[in-house]
């Protein structure tokens, strides 16, 4: 249902939401028991979230010690308006996982997945060199959970 071209979520779209968030990958049956729902209901609210852009894909979390990779965030002010361009560029840069816009004194966050510390100082340079963006910080994640 929409409102004024809005999604609506109920309390059990907003549940199904929460739940998919923690575990990508539990099944329609496993879904239905947490939330008190059939598997069919499950599985008819996900492909309506799906076919509404609600959910928009699904993704996997690599852990900070796998393969030696390495994870960042990088933080970024953009000198473009309107700022989607810029957004669009930052997000399709490879080590680039997910750009996140915000209000405040950083227009957006990047999360990144790279290689190696050389790595992360070539896509500091790569962002830094871009006319769409007025400055950028790079901090790595020590810690996630």
């Amino acid at each position: 249902m929409r409102i004024e071209g809005k999604l609506a979520l109920d309390r059990t779209d907003k549940r199904i939401l929460a739940a998919l968030e923690r575990n990508a990958r539990i099944s329609f049956a496993a879904l239905g028991r947490q939330i008190n729902l059939s598997r069919t209901a499950v599985q008819d609210r996900v492909t309506r979230l799906e076919a509404d852009g609600v959910i928009r894909g699904y993704r996997a979390e690599i852990a900070e010690e796998a393969g030696g990779l390495m994870h960042a965030l990088l933080f970024v002010e953009i000198a473009v308006r309107p700022c989607e361009p810029a957004l669009q560029w930052l997000a399709s840069l490879e080590g680039v996982c997910e750009v996140f816009s915000l209000s405040g004194e950083v227009d957006a966050v990047a999360r990144c997945v790279i290689a190696s510390p050389e790595a992360l100082a070539g896509l500091n340079d790569r962002v830094r060199s871009s006319d769409m963006i007025s400055s950028s910080r790079s901090h790595i994640i020590l810690n996630h959970r």
